[in-house]
């Protein structure tokens, strides 16, 4: 496959107010205060509240993939006449 870079971010909305600013301390914070409501979350509630949105994006991902790979056989094989690929 080629160097393509498949990397989404997805923005974590709150599950309250629906604001995407969160204050938290440092890389490994266990709670969120969102900065709209206040309302203060755990990071793995956080998540699963916005599986949904996360599970399109990661949809969206693997459809590109897909068709990218698919591209990338169909042109290995397009000048083989004893190769025909439908």
């Amino acid at each position: 496959m080629s160097n393509k870079d498949y990397g989404r971010s997805v923005n974590l909305l709150c599950p309250t107010c629906g604001g995407d600013q969160f204050e938290y301390d440092g890389e490994e914070a266990a709670f969120f205060t969102c900065t709209s409501c206040q309302r203060e979350i755990a990071k793995d509630d956080l998540i699963d509240e916005n599986s949904e949105n996360i599970h399109v994006n990661a949809s969206e991902v693997i459809e590109e993939v897909k068709k990218d790979f698919e591209k990338q056989i169909r042109d290995m094989f397009k000048y083989n006449k004893f190769i025909k690929i439908k």
